[in-house]
């Protein structure tokens, strides 16, 4: 019996039960959700057409024509409908299943458009959703036909451990070809567990064609599938005559906190490629074994005499840890540097000694004439809770003064904010939303040593028109608003400004589920431009409260599809909060 005969088959059944002891509105009823059932929807809408004729304030049927509506995708009809529901029903405003059914009608028609952020926004509903109907989504933009849509999707499928879903990445890692979506695949391998993938990332790692982010996240990756690893195969690794797989020792060691075999790491410290060397001395200060300072100090003052100053700092980070005058004094050096780059990363070099490099720090965020130095020796000194108010006066000028876009730079346990132009592969948007989560996170930081003048400096911040913080950002934001952060940013709802009170509850729905910024999220959607509108739905969105439902709701009549789309998502997030 083929496909078409079996369907006719449990159509001629279902429309048989139901006819059994029924009323002529619940044969109705039925019928429209049999039409459902065998996704013969156009048939569903007429017969639902056809019942409210005869029985125009029935509930049953009311319901299934919106659901039929929201299958098909039908949006203007469905929100026509909609509102007679509620005329006759007004208690169904908060209908978690009808609601949750138009919401999905909306969405899965978005996944299908030819609009790029359509179909990013689909995707990210359904990563908000948790279920089968957001996998089946996340399944199509994987074999999206454009390469953002393909790198979102394998960055929001990483969070599942959904067999399909790893099937298609275990796919995609041999035929992409894109680098942004090639880095998404490489870090999901790890976080999904495709242990099956585990001997192409050592390959990754061999190769010295690879690049060394590519390196660094198959490292990353690896580490994550494996539960330990053998002396023996250290020992491999660390006799490999490619430089990624000796790396990939000295990360394992580390990772996995072996101290008994020191011996490899200090025999890769003297390695001729010197991220080999920089790792081995890294992973040895991570471990800081015990009984064996001297020895120690020893290999730190011959690793500052490296030709390779990234090497020579990392060297002079693991000697400040056991003798800080002197390890303090090599890094003086390199802030010196007539190369930014090199004054950056010794500032980051310093700023990870802590307490042992508290002299030479306090001296330089006072002295040194690269605004971003001072930048992050302030963060280091804040995080030491050390001349606390110099710090945070510090860096709250820059703040105010230093309008160029951030971003940070991430070396191991060495990272710097920086000014540096982004890489044009990276794109203009993510750099924008990347300074703004830093400056964000600064912000929290000041709010948690309650700095002098923060209300001034965050009022200045929050009356600044720009806001490109997007949910795809948010998604990733690991970073929360501490309590003292939060009452600051609540602080600035009683704002006069509208700009610094959308501002403000725009962060606090980034810091927390709290319900207060609701209501002046809600005053300003209909005096803000169509991009605040979007900020503001996503924010609602990242609340999760129940009573927003009516609002967002009533957001699906915008006459543009992408806020339609984006309160979907919104009502999503809602209704699986």
């Amino acid at each position: 019996m083929n496909k078409l005969s079996l369907t006719g088959s449990l159509f001629v059944f279902l429309i048989v039960y139901l006819y059994c002891n029924s009323s002529e509105e619940e044969r109705f009823a039925r019928k429209i959700q049999a039409h459902l059932t065998i996704e013969d929807i156009n048939s569903a809408i007429e017969e639902s057409q056809q019942a409210l004729i005869q029985f125009p304030n029935s509930q049953k049927i009311f319901s299934g024509y919106i659901e039929a509506l929201a299958r098909r995708g039908d949006e203007k009809e469905l929100i026509k409908i909609w509102d007679q529901y509620l005329l006759l029903f007004p208690d169904q405003m908060k209908n978690r299943e009808l609601i949750e059914k138009m919401a999905w009608g909306i969405l899965n028609k978005a996944s299908k458009s030819s609009s790029i952020i359509m179909r990013e926004m689909s995707l990210l509903a359904a990563f908000f959703c948790q279920d089968m109907k957001g996998i089946h989504l996340l399944l199509q933009g994987l074999g999206d036909s454009n390469y953002a849509i393909r790198g979102t999707a394998v960055k929001l499928a990483a969070h599942f451990k959904d067999q399909a879903l790893i099937d298609q990445v275990k796919i995609l890692f041999y035929k992409e070809n894109n680098w942004s979506v090639r880095k998404e695949i490489i870090s999901a391998i790890g976080k999904m567990k495709i242990v099956d993938l585990k001997d192409q990332l050592k390959a990754i790692i061999a190769n010295d064609e690879s690049l060394a982010a590519e390196k660094a996240l198959a490292i990353a990756s690896l580490l994550e599938l494996l539960d330990t690893i053998e002396k023996s195969e250290l020992e491999k690794l660390k006799g490999c005559n490619r430089s990624g797989l000796r790396q990939l020792a000295c990360k394992a060691i580390s990772y996995f906190s072996l101290n008994g075999h020191l011996d490899i790491l200090i025999e890769l410290t003297q390695d001729a490629h010197p991220d080999v060397r920089m790792e081995a001395l890294q992973a040895i200060g991570k471990l800081r074994p015990k009984g064996l300072d001297d020895k120690i100090v020893t290999i730190a003052k011959k690793g500052i005499c490296d030709s390779n100053s990234s090497a020579a700092l990392t060297a002079a980070w693991l000697l400040c840890l056991y003798s800080p005058l002197e390890g303090q004094k090599e890094i003086q050096y390199y802030l010196q540097d007539n190369r930014r780059e090199v004054q950056l990363f010794a500032a980051a070099v310093l700023k990870a000694t802590g307490h042992y490099g508290i002299e030479l720090m306090l001296n330089q965020v006072y002295s040194h004439k690269d605004p971003y130095v001072r930048l992050n020796l302030a963060i280091g000194l804040i995080g030491q809770r050390v001349l606390v108010p110099f710090a945070t006066e510090t860096i709250q000028k820059i703040l105010l003064t230093e309008k160029e876009a951030w971003r940070k730079e991430t070396f191991g346990i060495f990272n710097f904010i920086t000014n540096k132009p982004v890489p044009l592969e990276d794109g203009m948007n993510s750099h924008e939303i990347e300074n703004q989560l830093l400056r964000i996170e600064l912000l929290n930081v000041l709010g948690i040593v309650k700095a002098q003048g923060i209300d001034q400096t965050l009022r200045d911040y929050l009356s600044e028109k720009k806001w490109e913080i997007s949910a795809s950002a948010a998604i990733l934001l690991l970073t929360e608003g501490d309590e003292h952060a939060i009452e600051k940013v609540q602080e600035m709802l009683g704002e006069t400004q509208l700009i610094v009170r959308l501002h403000a509850a725009l962060i606090l729905s980034l810091w927390s589920r709290d319900e207060v910024p609701l209501q002046t999220l809600e005053e300003g959607y209909q005096k803000s431009d169509w991009e605040m509108k979007v900020k503001i739905l996503e924010g609602m969105g990242r609340i999760g409260s129940s009573h927003s439902i009516p609002f967002l709701t009533h957001a699906l009549k915008e006459p543009s599809q992408t806020l339609r789309l984006i309160a979907a998502m919104a009502l999503i997030q809602t209704l699986n909060h």
